[in-house]
């Protein structure tokens, strides 16, 4: 039995233990807001964009094959062998450009694309690779009483409609709100004021972000006071009868209104 200062440079000793290859992966631009430097191992791209995946050169690499995994499903994206056509498997048909002189592939990205994917050869393989396609934003909607009463509780809603917001942020006229003892955030998504006065008028802007995209929104809110509100009234007088007239509309400063409506005859 070898001792132990003995046994531990055996175990260490180059070529006791073989590494696999690694994929290295790019977004492409243009791609929303998403991050554009190669990765290993992982990487966040989003859907519609277009990723970049790459591999060393493999033992037998002259039949290749790129291959997703989902699960507990295994497929082939495309096979290719020198001197014949790529041949690509109907799930990413008109969406994979494979390149025969480095063997890298390129895929245009849609939902449901988040796997693992690797390179395998003949005599070996790359590890897998995993790829997170995420959906970017949508503008967001803001949803809300745009004219309230000084002294009322009010609430502005953001709703994104389509991909998934990992962050909110709400701005009033460019200045980024923070909770207060009259400002109230739900969730993120819901701002509440409560007492609203005058000064709370403004831009509101609801600004969403996730991993590859960032959208913003504004909504314009006044507070006014009850008193100060002016509101259109129409008044119909109707006379019966075919006598022409003068009609003079006067205010009274009494809350009824009769016989406001006068005529003074005019000879035709």
């Amino acid at each position: 039995m070898f001792p132990v200062p003995l046994l531990l440079p055996l175990l260490l000793a180059p070529g006791s233990a073989t590494v696999a290859p690694g994929v290295t992966a790019r977004t492409l631009a243009p791609c929303y807001s998403a991050d554009l430097r190669p990765a290993a191992g992982s990487l966040v791209s989003a859907v519609g964009c277009t990723v970049l995946l790459t591999a060393p050169a493999l033992r037998g690499s002259r039949a290749v094959s790129w291959e997703y995994r989902a699960g507990s499903e295994d497929g082939v994206i495309l096979s290719y062998g020198f001197h014949h056509p790529p041949n690509v498997s109907h799930l990413y048909e008109k969406r994979v450009t494979f390149n025969e002189s480095n063997l890298s592939l390129q895929v245009v990205l849609q939902r449901g694309d988040s796997r693992l994917y690797r390179l395998r050869a003949l005599e070996e393989a790359t590890t897998w690779f995993h790829l997170h396609v995420v959906e970017p934003l949508s503008q967001p909607k803001i949803v809300g009483n745009s004219w309230v009463e000084a002294g009322s509780n009010t609430k502005l809603v953001c709703n994104v409609l389509q991909g998934k917001a990992d962050a909110y942020w709400w701005m009033k006229n460019g200045v980024l709100l923070v909770e207060s003892e009259r400002i109230q955030f739900v969730e993120n998504t819901t701002l509440c004021i409560l007492r609203a006065s005058i000064s709370d008028s403004g831009y509101y802007t609801c600004i969403v972000s996730n991993a590859v995209s960032q959208n913003e929104t504004s909504f314009l809110l006044k507070v006014h006071h009850y008193t100060n509100v002016v509101l259109p009234v129409m008044l119909t007088c109707v006379v019966i009868g075919s006598l022409a007239g003068v009609f003079v509309w006067y205010q009274r400063r009494e809350d009824s209104c009769d016989n406001c409506c006068r005529t003074g005859s005019v000879l035709l």
